[in-house]
C-alpha cells in the first residue's frame, strides 16, 4: 500500500511537471506573445474610447504646431517635440487625423520595440519574460502610455541600456539624444563613468556631451536661444502636483478636512495643491532630489577612482535613478510611469549569471510592482481622477488608490537600491574571479604550475560584462 501510493504521487508529480513544461512552451513563442499584444491593445483601445478626455494633451500638441500662441509646448524640450512636428507634416491642419495619426504612432513604436526584445529569442531564455512584461505593462499603463510624448526618450533610454555592451558609444549618444528630448535622462549620464584612466570612459562621455550638444546647436538655429533655455524656466515656476509621493499625505487629509486646502489647475498647465504643509513638502521634496543628485555624482566618482565599470551595474544604476527621479519629484504626472516600462524590459531581457537567483527575485518584484502601479495610476487617471481635484472628500477610495500607487513606487526604490548593492557585490565577486584566474596560472603550487581543474565562479561573455574600464 506504501508502494503504490509511493508511486501515485511520484505519477502525479510527473503530470503536473508535464503540464507545467506544457503551457510554459505555449506561451514562450514568439506567435503567442504577437497574439497577446493584439489582445493586449485592443483592450487598451477600448479604454481609449470608453474614456477619451486624456487626448486632450494631444489637442495641445497640435495646437503647438498650428496655434497661434507661441508658448504652447515651450516647456517641452525643441527635440521633445519633433515627433509632433512630424507627425503635423503628415497629417496637416486635421485634428481628428492628428489624433488618429498620434495613437498609430506610439503604437508602432510599441510594436517596434517588442520586435527588437524577440531578436534572437533562441540564444535568450528571458527574452519571453521580457516581451510579456512589456505587453502587460503598455496596456496597465493606459490612456498615457499611447496619448503623451514620453514613451519615445523612455525607448531611447531603453535603447541606451541595451546597447551598453556591444555598441556602447551608440549607446552614450542615444541617451545624450533622450537628455534633449525630456532632461531626466541627463541623470543617467552617471552610470557611464568608469575608471579615469581608461579612454572607453571619456569616449562614452564624449558621445554623451557632443550628441547634447548638436542637438542644442540645431535648436538654437531653427528656433533661437530662448527656446532652448524655456524648459528649464518653465520647471521653476511648478508648484506641487497633486498626485505626486510629497503632496500624498497633504492630499490625504485635504479630502478628510475638505476647505482647508486648495486643490485646481494651475498655470504651470497641470493640478496642484496649496495650503499649510506645502512649502514644507516641497522643501522635503528639494532635499531629496539634492540627496538623489549627490548619490549619483558619488557613484560617478567612485567609479572614476575605483574603475570597474560593467553593464549590469549601469543597467541597474539607471533603473534606480529614475524611480528615485520619480519618488523624490514635486511633480509626478500619469505618463512619469512609462519612464519605466522600456528600461525594465530590457533589464528583464537581461542574461542572469549561474547561482544569482536572487537578482530574478529583485527584478520579478519591481516589474510585478510596475504592473500594478501602472494599473492604479490608469484608475485614478483618467477614470476617477475628478473625485482627486473636483469633489473633494466624496470618494475616498479614488484617493486610496493614489496612495497605493504612490507607496508602491516608493517601495520599487527601496528594492531597487537593494538589488542595485547585490548588482554591485556582484560585480566585485565577478572581477575578484576573474583576477584569480589571471593570476593563477603563473603561481607555482609545489614546485609545478597551478592546477587548471578549478572552475571560474563566472565564466564571461565578450562584451557582456566588461571589467576593463
Amino acid at each position: 500500500m506504501e508502494e503504490f501510493s509511493r508511486r501515485n504521487y511520484v505519477r502525479h508529480r510527473s503530470e503536473h511537471s508535464l503540464n507545467k513544461v506544457f503551457w510554459v512552451k505555449r506561451f514562450a513563442s514568439v506567435p503567442a506573445v504577437w497574439i497577446g499584444w493584439v489582445i493586449a491593445r485592443l483592450c487598451l483601445i477600448y479604454l481609449l474610447k470608453i474614456d477619451h478626455s486624456p487626448r486632450g494633451d494631444v489637442a495641445y500638441y497640435f495646437a503647438g504646431i498650428y496655434g497661434d500662441d507661441p508658448t504652447q509646448m515651450t516647456e517641452y524640450p525643441h527635440a521633445g517635440t519633433w515627433p509632433t512636428v512630424l507627425l503635423g507634416w503628415l497629417t496637416c491642419e486635421n485634428i481628428t487625423t492628428f489624433y488618429i495619426g498620434f495613437t498609430i504612432m506610439t503604437l508602432l513604436v510599441d510594436a517596434a520595440f517588442l520586435a527588437l526584445l524577440l531578436r534572437h529569442h533562441p540564444a535568450h531564455p528571458r527574452v519571453f519574460g521580457a516581451a510579456w512584461f512589456w505587453v502587460l505593462f503598455g496596456t496597465a499603463a493606459g490612456h498615457t502610455f499611447v496619448w503623451r510624448l514620453d514613451i519615445f526618450p523612455a525607448v531611447a533610454v531603453a535603447g541606451a541600456a541595451a546597447l551598453l555592451a556591444t555598441r556602447p558609444l551608440i549607446a552614450s549618444s542615444l541617451l545624450g539624444f533622450a537628455t534633449t528630448m525630456k532632461l531626466w535622462p541627463g541623470v543617467l549620464a552617471a552610470g557611464l563613468v568608469g575608471r579615469f584612466n581608461s579612454s572607453a570612459t571619456w569616449q562614452r562621455l564624449l558621445a554623451f556631451f557632443c550628441t547634447i550638444v548638436a542637438v542644442c546647436a540645431v535648436t538654437i538655429a531653427t528656433s533661437g536661444t530662448e527656446r532652448l533655455l524655456s524648459p528649464l524656466d518653465y520647471q521653476g515656476v511648478r508648484g506641487l502636483q497633486l498626485e505626486s509621493i510629497p503632496a500624498t499625505f497633504l492630499l490625504l487629509q485635504a479630502h478628510r478636512n475638505p476647505g482647508r486646502w486648495d486643490l485646481g489647475y494651475a498655470a504651470s498647465k497641470s493640478f496642484e495643491i496649496s495650503g499649510p504643509g506645502v512649502d514644507t513638502a516641497m522643501r522635503w521634496s528639494t532635499i531629496a532630489i539634492i540627496i538623489m543628485l549627490v548619490l549619483a555624482v558619488s557613484w560617478a566618482l567612485y567609479r572614476l577612482c575605483a574603475g570597474g565599470w560593467t553593464t549590469r551595474t549601469t543597467m541597474a544604476f539607471f533603473t534606480v535613478m529614475v524611480l528615485l527621479l520619480i519618488a523624490t519629484n514635486k511633480v509626478f504626472s500619469p505618463q512619469y510611469i512609462v519612464w519605466l516600462g522600456p528600461l525594465l524590459a530590457v533589464v528583464i531581457r537581461q542574461r542572469l549569471p549561474h547561482g544569482f537567483a536572487s537578482l530574478r527575485v529583485f527584478q520579478a518584484l519591481i516589474a510585478g510592482c510596475a504592473i500594478i502601479a501602472a494599473g492604479l495610476g490608469t484608475l485614478v487617471y483618467p477614470f476617477n481622477y475628478d473625485y482627486i481635484w473636483n469633489h473633494v472628500g466624496e470618494n475616498m477610495f479614488a484617493v486610496y488608490l493614489l496612495v497605493a500607487r504612490n507607496i508602491l513606487v516608493v517601495a520599487m526604490a527601496v528594492i531597487g537600491l537593494i538589488w542595485f548593492g547585490v548588482e554591485v557585490a556582484l560585480a566585485a565577486k565577478i572581477e575578484r574571479a576573474e583576477l584569480h584566474q589571471r593570476q593563477e596560472p603563473s603561481s607555482p603550487v609545489d614546485g609545478s604550475t597551478a592546477s587548471t581543474g578549478a572552475k571560474p565562479v563566472f565564466r564571461p561573455r565578450r562584451g557582456r560584462h566588461s571589467l576593463a574600464s
